[in-house]
């Protein structure tokens, strides 16, 4: 038997060429955390395998979400952080009533990992059942999480009742970059519209969906329902009045929308929804406070924002500037298209008094519009807002002609790209959703490569 062969000393000159770590890990991080742009914190994870261990702890994303939120940093000045490549694409309808939403990528996003781009199978919930499921619809979207929905065509009573409640709909959340996916027990209010709420912004392995309804039997009511991924349930139906200002009635409210469904934004604990009353446009606002059935709320647009102007969303921008205690925070926007020009307004806190009145933060002319070289005069006087992306700051343009894939909106550079499907064809108006992931996630697929 041969003898083991002694374990190699390094000779001098190996050990005088072998780097020395002159600080502790925890310091070095600490240093990386103060790194004023994400792809400074990425050259620092590829310098040893120790420090990109610590920049994955989703301890140390928060930290350094915390710090590029107090300075400014990606963003100038601004914050919250905001990162272009967050957004990986969309998910729109397919033309199959058995297949998945269809994947279409980003320009500029990350790398995209095979996950997402085929989603994750559903659970057999419905093999031993007779639901004769239409085609998946993307409804909702945020960090990283995407709510599916599809209706149950079957007709009878008895199995409608006895397997989907209330409404023949089954409601799925699934997160394409783990390939985790749960299918949700029925619900017992309308989901005419979907909003993710308390999702992590690091991680998201735990979230709250809300649906919401404004029925036409009583319009001066929200009702909401939230299910708890902890609780693994929904709980109870709230009827949500809604409370009015002085000298406004508003008897009827509806949700405003020129698709087939709203899409409101969540600022907070707070969710927003423009919609139309007896008065006119207006959003209409519901906090979440824990489960309690808290009033809804009524919010006037701005006095310079026509009624008549059908080409509106909502948004959530940075402050521009920071509170006494030198934080900054993000404000409810309205994004206006008018004539071929962008108008941005925000809803800023009036002097030292703690209401919030609208401010014109911005009027962009088309022509100032940075945009690809093959657009035309006139392009945008034609398109129609769409989606806005909190995690990037990018808003969904539809071009006017419909055979052109949707037009991506940098609302922090105002660049305009396109984003290149190889056909925009599935119907006239396909319905899709963009899909954003968490920081987490983000830096995972840019370390893969080293």
């Amino acid at each position: 038997m041969e003898p083991r062969p002694g374990k190699r000393t390094k000779t001098e000159s190996e050990a005088e060429a072998e780097p020395k770590q002159l600080l502790p890990d925890d310091l070095v991080l600490e240093i990386v955390a103060r790194c004023p742009a994400i792809a400074d914190v990425i050259r620092c994870a590829a310098a040893s395998k120790p420090v990109r261990r610590g920049i994955l702890h989703a301890s140390f994303l928060r930290r350094l979400r915390g710090f590029l939120n107090r300075s400014g940093g990606e963003h100038g000045g601004q914050a919250p952080l905001s990162v272009r490549k967050l957004l990986l694409g969309l998910y729109h309808q397919s033309g199959d009533p058995r297949g998945q939403p269809a994947f279409v990528p980003a320009p500029d996003g990350a790398s995209v990992p095979p996950s997402v781009a085929a989603l994750p199978p559903a659970p057999g919930r419905d093999s031993a059942g007779a639901c004769e499921f239409g085609p998946y619809l993307t409804v909702a979207s945020r960090r990283s999480l995407l709510v599916l929905r599809r209706r149950c065509r079957n007709r009878a009573k008895d199995h409608l009742v006895g397997r989907h409640g209330l409404h023949p709909v089954e409601l799925s959340v699934c997160n394409p970059t783990t390939g985790e996916r749960r299918v949700l027990p029925p619900h017992d209010v309308l989901d005419m519209s979907h909003a993710l709420l308390d999702v992590d912004p690091i991680a998201p392995s735990s979230f709250k969906l809300l649906v919401a309804e404004l029925s036409d039997g009583d319009p001066s009511t929200l009702y909401v329902q939230i299910f708890s991924s902890e609780d693994g349930d929904w709980g109870p139906p709230l009827a949500c009045p809604f409370s009015r200002s002085r000298g406004d009635r508003e008897d009827s409210c509806e949700f405003a929308c020129s698709a087939r469904r709203p899409r409101p934004v969540v600022l907070g604990d707070t969710v927003h929804w423009l919609c139309t009353t007896d008065s006119g446009d207006r959003i209409l606002t519901w906090r979440w406070c824990g489960g309690a059935a808290e009033d809804a709320s009524i919010v006037k647009l701005p006095r310079g924002c026509k009624f008549w102007q059908p080409e509106k969303c909502l948004a959530v921008l940075p402050s521009s500037a920071g509170d006494a205690a030198g934080s900054q925070a993000a404000l409810l926007s309205l994004i206006v298209l008018e004539r071929g020009e962008i108008e941005v307004w925000a809803r800023e806190k009036s002097g030292g008094r703690s209401a919030r009145q609208w401010k014109l933060w911005h009027r962009v002319q088309e022509a100032s519009i940075p945009r690809p070289t093959d657009f035309c005069n006139g392009w945008l006087c034609g398109a129609e807002l769409s989606w806005f992306c909190e995690g990037s700051g990018t808003l969904f343009l539809q071009a006017g002609d419909e055979t052109v894939s949707p037009l991506l909106l940098d609302l922090e550079t105002m660049e305009v790209s396109k984003l290149e499907a190889r056909k925009w064809e599935l119907n006239p108006e396909p319905e899709f959703c963009p899909y954003e992931v968490d920081l987490l996630s983000y830096m995972l697929f840019v370390m893969k490569r080293f």
